[in-house]
């Protein structure tokens, strides 16, 4: 027969046994997973901190993915415009070669692959985009298609239909980084010198194919201090281009920093100390046997044990 009093120590050691149960599957959870807990109400009072740093790791990565996206356009316009530059400038070459030598034969020749370079590159597209365009990215930033083209507009500024609007992208917090080129601001003045320097070989001093006259002489000379300025207008462009990407690299660097920060910081609220969630179920293990244990001793007392 049972003493009256096992009753009340039966209770007690089978609510401990489950609260020992129940530690040892949260151990166990801990361990498979890595994670303190699996619901937000396990989480608190921690919780607002954890979703304020999982939301700034969501706008961390988001803006370093825009990032990415603004450097293609960026190594692209630096191709780009590299090509302008060099383009423009071995058409001053050859001027201060004619001028030098008196002798402009094969002159026109450098001038046409002049303007097929500079428009091919302002033509550029990435991902069936217009890059040179503005905001304008479905046509190509130039109305024209030839040297011929160019001498029948009005104007040179005529050749170009870009918008007036650079791109921007948000890379960080309050930070709108304008990272686009326009056509005419690149090449208006490589535009202007090429119209020019044709219209002048179609018209009464030229054409400009042998030895220079007098009247050609002059015109060229004056031209290359004008190429020179369109040269170093294009320069300028890509020197801008080049510090939009330094600005990147900046502030890609800082949004990596956070990166790393925040993951410690959402580790160290989130996942499991491994070494000790092993020794806690250990322990856990330990207490559960011995509740077991108890409740086995417990159960096969008996008065009879002690008459």
């Amino acid at each position: 027969m049972a003493r009256i009093s096992s009753f009340g120590q039966s209770s007690l050691l089978l609510q401990n046994t489950l609260r020992n149960q129940g530690r040892l599957f949260t151990s166990q959870q801990q361990i498979t997973t890595g994670k303190k807990a699996h619901t937000f109400q396990e989480m608190s009072p921690k919780v607002q901190e954890a979703m304020s740093a999982r939301q700034s790791q969501f706008n961390t990565k988001n803006f370093r993915e825009t990032i990415l996206s603004v450097r293609q356009n960026v190594d692209i316009y630096d191709v780009q415009l590299s090509t302008i530059t060099d383009a423009i400038r071995d058409l001053k070459q050859a001027t201060v070669t004619a001028v030098g030598q008196n002798d402009a034969a094969g002159y026109m020749s450098v001038l046409e692959q002049t303007f097929d370079l500079v428009s091919t590159a302002l033509g550029t597209r990435l991902n069936g985009n217009f890059i040179f365009g503005g905001t304008r990215t479905d046509q190509s930033p130039l109305a024209i298609n030839s040297l011929a083209d160019l001498q029948a507009l009005a104007v040179s500024d005529d050749a170009f239909v870009n918008d007036q609007k650079t791109k921007t992208a948000l890379v960080a917090d309050g930070i709108d980084l304008e990272f686009g080129q326009l056509a005419d601001t690149v090449a208006s003045d490589i535009m202007a010198s090429l119209k020019r320097i044709a219209d002048f070989s179609s018209g009464p001093s030229g054409p400009l194919t042998g030895d220079l006259t007098p009247a050609q002489r002059t015109f060229l000379e004056g031209e290359i201090s004008l190429i020179e300025q369109a040269a170093q207008k294009a320069q300028a462009s890509q020197t801008q281009n080049g510090l939009v990407s330094n600005r990147l690299d900046i502030i890609d660097d800082q949004h990596q920093t956070s990166l790393v920060f925040l993951e410690q910081l959402v580790s160290d609220i989130e996942d499991v100390n491994l070494a000790e969630a092993i020794t806690r179920l250990q322990q856990d293990q330990t207490a559960l046997e011995v509740s077991f244990q108890a409740i086995s001793t417990l159960s096969r007392l008996s008065l009879l044990n002690f008459l």
